[in-house]
């Protein structure tokens, strides 16, 4: 009987722990900056902002000298390139 409590006790914190994953996961995808915003924030972190349609970019250095660009899609950040 031990092993099967621990067993169902694993199983229902691997799905909490999927569950909370998924959950975080769409709320940090649902979050749409503006254009403004996105422009703004590169503009105070000493970057450089384009925009091609529905795409806009911010490229930029870090304290080290690295040079980054922030992708985003619609308002939505997609990836940081390096």
């Amino acid at each position: 009987m031990r092993c099967n409590t621990i067993t169902a006790a694993v199983a229902a914190s691997a799905i909490a722990v999927g569950a909370l994953m998924t959950t975080t996961a769409s709320a940090a995808q649902a979050e749409k900056l503006s254009d403004k915003t996105i422009k703004s924030e590169c503009k105070a972190a000493g970057g450089t902002y384009t925009k091609k349609g529905t795409v806009s970019t911010c490229g930029y250095k870090d304290i080290s000298g690295n040079s980054y660009i922030d992708v985003f899609s619609g308002g939505h950040y997609v990836t940081t390139l390096t």
